[in-house]
């Protein structure tokens, strides 16, 4: 059994219940198979048995139908932000060597594509077994993003732990609000619609504003939903208790931080990276902690979490370590990336199976709960719930013709006030950051276009020539004070 055939079975128990609702309307779930299965036909025809179809379509029920499709015809969906910029997307499909895709767009030699409405109008076929279901990308420290590839077997997991965590079945509305790309999207459709349930897609201009979110909820009578972390906080200050009619507020991706508890409602924390399938650990709020930040709590069922040092072996509550997962929830790997693969899966000495080095650090405290404790490395950071390799920026950056050196950090603290920074050598007069920020646009995401571009005449090295991370920190951080307004007096 996977995904995609729990999705037919429930279908078949459930036809006329509403799967999807967007902008265009309701589907139903027996419309959303019978799609779905057409789909499959034109895919299972069309590119090479099991490879990954590319999806960049809108949020909505062609992103579900495509990926329904991809699933049913034997092959992994790779979802893709239409507003990613298409020759950054092209130049990611061209590496991993995909051959099919669903878009508008990414016309490319070597690459067969499809508009939506073609899925629609294939001959169905019967569905094809796959081990993988799906692969999102995270950013790589090459400059080019990394594709994680997911079973169905970790998929299954986190459904039928959701499911049962938080009662699932028809009659839930559950608002859907993160970007095709953010893997946290893979969440919150799968488990509703191998239950029964509905996904009410958040139009664009509803799903980061937290006022807009609040309105929109109560109109479609949602009943669950999931934020990115500073839109969750920004829900929770608005103190609009008495407005929200959800039960239930998922959140992950960033620091939590909170300064009041919602009343009649629970925010619930959670953890996890693409490479453990989206969440790896929970942890209702019930409690306001004295430093407003929230524990990410205990792993999920199916799910193993050990804090380890330098050499696997796992440190004792009240000691930071890294955070070391195995269990159910574990991807398969890289897509085309085995040395890759081979060096963040492996064995943790003393414990059976696979286990995947996050270079996340934690400490468990005496009741057994997780505490976040920031990055093994400054090389990947977390902006707006949005994991990025700082290597990538740099590589893009360094990419423009008039950059020489280029040393990319996060400004603040961790949580919703933190930005990406850049220092800059330029050969001779550089561009403004206005000028820059658009150059970056037509490569990276909006996440990873640094807010703060700061010139200098040298890069800082330290004694063995390399760059000096602290004091390019400490230059950027000096400019970010330096550019805030001088307070009311």
């Amino acid at each position: 059994m996977n995904v995609a055939e729990r999705v037919l079975r429930q279908a078949a128990r459930t036809p006329d219940l509403i799967a999807v609702e967007d902008e265009d309307g309701a589907l139903s779930y027996a419309h959303l198979v019978r799609q779905a299965r057409r789909g499959a036909g034109l895919l299972t025809r069309e590119g090479r048995p099991g490879s990954p179809v590319a999806v960049r379509v809108p949020r909505g029920r062609d992103l579900i139908v495509a990926g329904l499709a991809a699933m049913l015809a034997g092959r992994p969906y790779l979802p893709l932000d239409p507003a990613e910029p298409a020759r950054r997307a092209r130049a990611f499909l061209k590496t991993a060597a995909i051959d099919t895709a669903v878009a508008t767009d990414l016309d490319s030699p070597g690459l067969c594509t499809f508009a939506p409405a073609e899925l629609e109008g294939a001959p169905a076929e019967a569905t094809v077994a796959s081990e993988a279901a799906y692969v999102v990308r995270t950013s790589g420290s090459t400059g080019i993003p990394k594709g994680v590839v997911v079973g169905h077997a970790g998929l299954l997991n986190l459904v039928d732990w959701h499911n049962r965590t938080y009662g699932v079945g028809p009659g839930l509305r559950h608002l859907q609000t993160a970007n095709a790309g953010f893997d946290a999207a893979v969440w919150e459709i799968w488990p509703c619609l191998c239950a029964g349930a509905t996904v009410v897609v958040a139009p664009i201009e509803v799903r980061l504003s937290a006022a807009e979110i609040v309105d929109y909820a109560r109109a479609r009578r949602i009943s669950t939903l999931f934020a990115p972390t500073p839109v969750a906080e920004m829900i929770v200050e608005l103190d609009s208790d008495d407005a929200i009619t959800w039960r239930t507020l998922l959140t992950g991706g960033d620091v939590l931080r909170l300064r009041r508890l919602p009343r009649g409602w629970t925010i619930v924390n959670h953890y996890g990276p693409a490479e453990a399938t989206v969440c790896t650990t929970w942890h209702p709020v019930t409690a306001l902690p004295p430093n407003g930040r929230p524990a990410i709590g205990r792993p999920i069922d199916g799910v193993l979490v050990e804090v380890c040092d330098d050499d696997g072996v796992p440190v004792p509550p009240g000691d930071t370590g890294e955070i070391r997962i195995g269990g159910r929830g574990l991807a398969l790997g890289y897509l085309r990336r085995p040395e890759e693969t081979a060096r963040l899966f492996g064995p943790l000495p003393g414990r059976p199976g696979r286990w995947y080095r996050t270079s996340d650090l934690a400490v468990y405290d005496e009741r057994g709960d997780l505490h976040f404790r920031g990055r093994v490395s400054d090389d990947q950071v977390q902006i707006s719930g949005v994991r990025i390799e700082t290597g990538e920026v740099e590589a893009a950056l360094l990419r423009h013709p008039r950059i020489r050196r280029a040393a990319v950090a996060p400004v603040g603290p961790p949580g919703s006030a933190r930005v990406l920074g850049a220092l800059v050598v330029a050969a001779g007069p550089g561009p403004t950051p206005a000028q820059l920020r658009q150059d970056l646009a037509a490569d990276l995401p909006p996440p990873a276009i640094p807010t703060r571009l700061v010139p200098a005449t040298v890069m800082p090295l330290t004694p063995n020539g390399k760059i000096d991370r602290a004091a390019v920190r400490r230059a950027l951080e000096a400019a970010d004070q330096a550019a805030q307004p001088e307070p009311r007096r």
